[in-house]
């Protein structure tokens, strides 16, 4: 006969089994109802949208080594919900579903030693129009990105006029003074004397027609003031009137004036600069006086004798941004200037502190030919020579991925077209 103790212990391990028989069914139960439980959620539309159970769970890969079960250690410290830490790498941007439409101003240096250079440019008119209209950037007959459906095309030159001095180059107050050009040049064969401010161009318009009737107005000739203001022209151009910024005398910007229509809001704004001098964009007039008692010595080194009386680099690179407050990646600068070639041999790794470091592009009086003038940063025969453009560059850099710099320093610009139209691809996206 079994004893007490026995008994009350054999008593004891029924009781345990049957709790915990009891515990089981009770999970299963709560497993069971959980499976068939739907997760309800409002849609769009004001129904109801069910979740049901998706399977087993895709394999995540191996655990992390959470430690011993039973040996947690201090709890760590959470910190507050919305504090996740540092972003992880999120990858590449996804590809752009919509392209942007583009507007692109073209300022060509109307100086007298332009005449080759503008030649060299307007010869890639049709390959840069049908690359941005078909995506085709290398010609191989497929589409790298996508197409441009709508183009705006406008010209300007960095004629601004004599701010009311008389100086022998610059015919008039104001010169061409950032409004779009209308004027053809009609030594051109099949050119017409006047046109519209910008041209328009949709698929499945004509590339050959469209970028002739361009050419007409974008080889501006050769009788512009010899104070180039590129940047001021390419400011006042699509600057509404409405702007803080002010311009010669006071004037304010044209783009909701006499360039009306030209920008649009939502489009990518890309300008391409094309000039073979350093940029002299004026805060004081009274520079370009060839009399004046404040500004002395010759016309042609004022622009680096006295650099407080031109406007700081980043009133262009502050006033271009504001054109696209809201969308600041739909902006794209392209420079063909006096850089030598090997200095961006390279258009999609530049190293703009070397570019601006380089012997060549610093500003020196010329005392080797003559006192009158800066010594070149390149010189092709046949072609005439160019200046270091060390504003001009230092503006592209602010611009980072946005900008790209190109050589006028040589008769063919393919490459630096191509690099022009590589970034504007690269950037006119509305929405991804």
């Amino acid at each position: 006969m079994p004893s007490t103790h026995a008994r009350a212990g054999a008593n004891i391990a029924v009781m345990i089994a049957h709790r915990i028989a009891l515990v089981l069914l009770a999970a299963l139960s709560v497993a069971a109802a959980g499976a068939c439980t739907d997760s309800r959620t409002p849609g769009t539309d004001g129904s109801v949208v069910i979740a049901r159970d998706a399977g087993p769970p895709t394999d995540a890969g191996p655990p992390t080594d959470a430690g011993s079960p039973t040996d947690a250690g201090p709890p760590t410290d959470a910190g507050s919900p919305t504090d996740a830490g540092p972003p992880t790498d999120a990858g590449p941007s996804p590809p752009c579903r919509v392209a942007a439409r583009v507007d692109l101003l073209l300022m060509v240096d109307n100086s007298n030693s332009m005449t080759e250079e503008q030649a060299s440019l307007t010869v890639q008119f049709p390959r840069l129009v049908s690359a941005l209209a078909t995506g085709d950037r290398d010609g191989d007959g497929t589409a790298d990105v996508l197409p441009i459906a709508d183009l705006h095309v406008g010209v300007v030159t960095s004629d601004m006029g004599n701010g009311g001095s008389p100086v022998p180059t610059c015919a008039t107050t104001f010169g061409d003074d950032g409004v779009l050009l209308t004027r053809g040049n009609t030594s051109m064969a099949g050119c017409m004397a006047t046109y519209p401010p910008y041209f328009g161009f949709m698929p499945p318009d004509d590339v050959p027609r469209f970028a002739a009737d361009l050419a007409c107005v974008a080889r501006v000739g050769t009788g512009g003031c010899g104070f180039e203001q590129q940047l001021e022209s390419v400011l006042k151009a699509v600057t509404p009137s409405t702007s803080p910024i002010t311009f010669s005398m006071g004037t304010v910007g044209h783009a909701d004036r006499e360039n009306a229509g030209f920008v649009r809001d939502d489009s990518l704004l890309a300008v391409l600069l094309t000039t073979d001098e350093e940029d002299c964009s004026v805060v004081d007039p009274e520079l370009f006086n060839p009399s004046s008692s404040i500004y002395t010595g010759d016309l042609n080194l004022r622009c680096f004798m006295y650099p407080s009386a031109v406007h700081p680099v980043s009133r262009f690179v502050d006033g271009l941004r504001a054109t696209r407050a809201a969308r600041p990646d739909l902006f794209v600068l392209g420079v063909i200037a006096g850089v030598p070639t090997d200095l961006v041999a390279d258009p999609d790794r530049l190293d703009y502190d070397a570019i601006l470091a380089d012997p060549r592009m610093q500003e020196e009086i010329d005392t080797g030919a003559m006192m009158t003038r800066l010594r070149p940063s390149c010189n092709v025969p046949g072609r005439g020579l160019a200046f270091p453009p060390r504003r001009i560059v230092e503006v592209a850099r602010q611009f980072g991925a946005q900008a790209v710099v190109q050589s006028i320093c040589q008769d063919d610009f393919r490459v630096a077209i191509d690099a022009v139209v590589r970034r504007i691809g690269d950037h006119a996206c509305a929405s991804r």
